[in-house]
């Protein structure tokens, strides 16, 4: 359909015009802002603005950890004052770096002029480790904006500012403050705060799982988490989404992006700056505005995002939606070698909405052929410390094969779990070898 000098086409399901040069225009803005990601998350090369040999200082330490990290693509300190940084050439500004680098990583307080010789030289995408911005007061905020005001004239993306800076352990890319180096995995972590991404880091790695990247955002001046969500529910890499969050620049934006993403990928959030002195606490690190934590909680419930309740808690949900599979509804069994564990089990599915189902006759009547005559014959099924090491194979077996139940939970089963009593004598390593995971 013609309008004028634009080409129209219609909305079937809503019968509304669509103007498909603003779709295109769009769609351009959208690969091109992939583009700049690619460079963020996947340099070939990396300018270290401020890169410098004195031990301590920020511009040591991060180059030293691309370096320890095993970074294979090409690395340019710039610092006016030296000749080499730790063993590479140095320049004396961006602008004498030999090609364009993909990713500039500023760790110097000039920020808005850096930042402008970066749009000069043609750089597309940087990280600010440099702190004294928004969250300091209104001088800060007000160079901030500068910054990311010259930024955005010149088509470059920012990370931070007064960020930890960012890790993409599958390319061996390292630019932050704390010398660890986490193994390649699935779990994305995105952080507003440098040393909680560090920690949720940690316990993923503790549990055994990888990290496919690793973003601490900062003032979020320029890009914001939602930013960062938007491209990892692109990455073929990531799985899930780990996030911590203090407040928003813009909640609606925010949540809309968290709604198409969470169709894709999980976000598991942890929330802070839910009390009037949490939030005043986030302004004052991350210039974040914490919302209303009743607000907070039904927007998450509406677009999809699990709230975890701590770091440990964060972990956890996180590795069961990477292993286990999503159960077809809210019907749980409960399955323990003690009534106490039943109970509690009980209560916590309870307060998240899941349903402990009746079990049907002919269940309860299958349980009934070996399961003690004292057993609870209900949900949970208390197993009542039976020693039988056949009861908790076939109880599972059972359960699983219940028409009444989407998943089945398994609790303080130890005492019900088919092991051999240890002899006094027995020297560690058999004890050892017996605990160990199969």
């Amino acid at each position: 359909m013609a309008s004028g000098d634009k080409n129209v086409t219609l909305n079937r399901s809503t019968f509304e015009p669509v103007n498909v040069y603003d779709l295109r225009k769009e769609m351009s803005d959208l690969f091109e802002k992939r583009q700049k990601f690619k460079k963020l998350f996947h340099p070939g090369s990396v300018a270290l603005i401020g890169a410098s040999n004195k031990p301590g200082k920020w511009g040591s330490i991060i180059l030293s950890n691309l370096i320890n990290g095993g970074f294979a693509g090409s690395i340019y300190p710039v610092n006016p004052s030296e000749s080499r940084v730790q063993g590479f050439e140095a320049y004396q500004k961006i602008a004498d770096v030999p090609e364009v680098p993909d990713l500039a990583v500023i760790v110097v307080s000039a920020v808005p002029s850096i930042i402008g010789e970066c749009v000069a030289k043609g750089i597309q995408a940087g990280v600010v480790i440099t702190a004294g911005f928004a969250e300091v007061g209104r001088d800060g905020e007000r160079l901030q904006q500068e910054m990311v005001r010259q930024a955005r004239e010149g088509g470059m993306i920012l990370v931070g500012p007064n960020c930890n800076g960012i890790m993409s352990p599958p390319e061996r890319l390292h630019v932050a403050m704390p010398p660890i180096f986490f193994p390649p995995g699935s779990m994305a972590v995105v952080a507003q705060s440098g040393n909680v991404a560090t920690s949720i880091a940690r316990r993923v790695a503790k549990n055994g799982f990888g990290i496919s990247c690793f973003v601490s955002s900062g003032n979020e001046a320029d890009l914001h988490c939602e930013d960062y969500y938007e491209y990892l529910s692109e990455d073929p890499g990531t799985k899930v989404i780990l996030s911590y969050i203090e407040g928003f620049r813009d909640g609606r934006r925010f949540f809309d992006m968290a709604r198409r993403v969470s169709l894709k990928k999980p976000i598991v959030m942890l929330k802070a700056g839910t009390t009037r002195v949490g939030a005043r606490a986030a302004k004052s690190h991350t210039a974040a505005m914490a919302g209303a934590e009743l607000a907070f909680e039904g927007a998450s419930r509406q677009v999809g995002v699990v709230r975890a309740k701590n770091m440990n808690d964060l972990a956890n949900i996180a590795a069961g939606f990477l292993e286990q599979p999503l159960p077809s509804g809210r019907r749980v069994g409960i399955v323990t070698a003690g009534g106490g564990w039943g109970v509690l089990a009980a209560d916590a599915c309870a307060e998240v909405g899941l349903q402990v189902s009746d079990l049907p006759n002919e269940t309860i009547e299958e349980l009934d052929m070996f399961l003690p005559g004292w057993w609870s014959r209900s949900n949970p099924v208390d197993l009542v410390a039976g020693l039988n090491p056949d009861h908790l194979g076939r109880s599972l077996e059972c359960l699983l094969r219940c028409p009444a139940l989407d998943g089945i939970l398994l609790l303080g089963i130890m005492p019900a779990l088919p092991m051999k009593p240890f002899a006094p004598s027995a020297p560690p390593e058999v004890v050892e070898e017996r605990l160990r995971p199969c």
